[in-house]
């Protein structure tokens, strides 16, 4: 039996804890998805085993993404843009300096109550989440057993859970969303 874990990605080698204004934001999250990898943080020997023995391991297009497949295989993943993580608005206009996370949570927060100001909204979000779970119940049910592994994002890791339980399938309601965490998903007796 095929089972489908949503792993997050290694944490960035960014600065998260100095203040920067509102208006710096879009240039912070820019610079934070250009980061590598911080080395002093890496995967458990868990995920790993799991990862070395998956029949198929998909990556989000993003860097952080990627390299922590990297770090994990020596396979080539697959990449597939519909893992990738929700983007937040980020148009703040303020002058005030608050720690990065405190933007995040502002911008997320507004993003679920609408406030999407040019990234792609959360109902559409909702969509591609409905999209990559049917894709990775397919590739599960798809050549005998082995895990299919995503190493994505903690939001959107979260929205493809919700759509893997709505599906049939067992599992968390949500990942965990520490760095390379994972929340594993196997079909529900029927």
């Amino acid at each position: 039996m095929s089972r489908i874990i949503l792993a997050r990605h290694g944490r960035p080698a960014w600065d998260f804890r100095t203040p920067i204004p509102g208006h710096g934001f879009t240039a912070w999250l820019q610079g934070e998805g250009d980061a590598p990898l911080d080395p002093s943080s890496s995967p458990g020997a868990l995920l790993e085993q799991l990862v070395g023995d998956a029949k198929c391991l998909i990556a989000s297009p993003l860097r952080r993404s990627q390299d922590s497949a990297r770090l994990v295989s020596a396979a080539v993943p697959a990449v597939d843009a519909d893992v990738r993580e929700a983007a937040l608005p980020s148009a703040f206009r303020s002058g005030l300096r608050l720690p990065p996370h405190l933007w995040g949570a502002l911008a997320r927060t507004a993003w679920f109550c609408g406030w999407s100001a040019g990234v792609e909204s959360y109902r559409s979000a909702r969509q591609r989440a409905a999209r990559a779970a049917r894709m990775l119940c397919a590739s599960a049910d798809r050549g005998g057993d082995g895990d299919v592994v995503v190493i994505g994002h903690g939001l959107m890791n979260a929205l493809i859970a919700a759509q893997l339980r709505s599906l049939g399938w067992a599992g968390p309601w949500f990942p965990s969303r520490a760095h390379w965490a994972f929340g594993s998903y196997s079909r529900r007796a029927t």
